[in-house]
């Protein structure tokens, strides 16, 4: 899978899904995630008018969601295009096949982050994907919100959790480090990046890649 941009699964979500032959299947719904040390994009959804209207072209009409595997996802960028034909499409929905080892991105978002010692300091608001394919949780809420409030960033930035940072994720997403761990890194952070960020805005120009602020660019020890 190609990504060209940096970019959330809630803007993947508002852009068109192209089957191999360019023809315009829908958008995508919801996402799957599986967690083993690394956050992994497993699944989608597909959902919108165009979906609805390949349905009913090839007269199905599912009563669960239509489940495609995320490898058939050739290349993001302005559109999402797939590798797969309409006919591979018909052929490979699975209906409702969803692991209980993932997790949507609609269950995820409503997910607490909980630090090392139990404390909750947050939750999910979304997942970002790198240009390397790498997935990260994008956070707010709690000592998150508190951060860059302070700062005077919270209209401008998201801030980035990286898998590698995460415990364990379930109902709830626990976190290697301690709140006060977490307070330092993003104070330090935000601090090095807020001149940057500030003159982005000032001349208009804040956008996907300056107002995404990643947490522990390292592995937390």
């Amino acid at each position: 899978m190609e990504i060209t941009r940096s970019i959330k699964c809630n803007e993947l979500k508002k852009i068109e899904v192209l089957d191999a032959d360019g023809n315009e299947v829908g958008h995508i719904g919801d996402f799957t995630f599986s967690f083993d040390g690394d956050l992994i994009l497993r699944q989608f959804i597909l959902a919108g008018p165009a979906w609805e209207e390949f349905l009913e072209a090839i007269k199905l009409k599912p009563d669960k969601d239509p489940v495609f595997d995320a490898s058939i996802i050739e290349r993001m960028d302005d559109k999402i295009r797939l590798n797969a034909c309409t006919e591979t499409l018909k052929t490979t929905c699975d209906n409702d096949s969803i692991p209980s080892d993932e997790i949507r991105l609609s269950n995820l978002e409503k997910m607490d982050i909980i630090d090392k010692e139990g404390t909750k300091i947050g939750r999910a608001i979304d997942v970002h994907f790198d240009v390397d394919g790498s997935a990260s949780i994008i956070v707010g809420g709690g000592l998150f919100e508190e951060a860059l409030e302070a700062t005077g960033l919270k209209e401008d930035v998201d801030l980035i959790v990286p898998g590698d940072v995460i415990d364990s994720l379930t109902d709830k997403i626990m976190l290697k480090v301690t709140k006060d761990q977490l307070g330092t890194t993003m104070e330090k952070t935000l601090k090095e990046r807020a001149p940057e960020i500030r003159k982005a805005r000032s001349n208009k120009e804040v956008h996907h890649d300056i107002s995404k602020v990643r947490l522990f660019s390292h592995r937390p020890t």
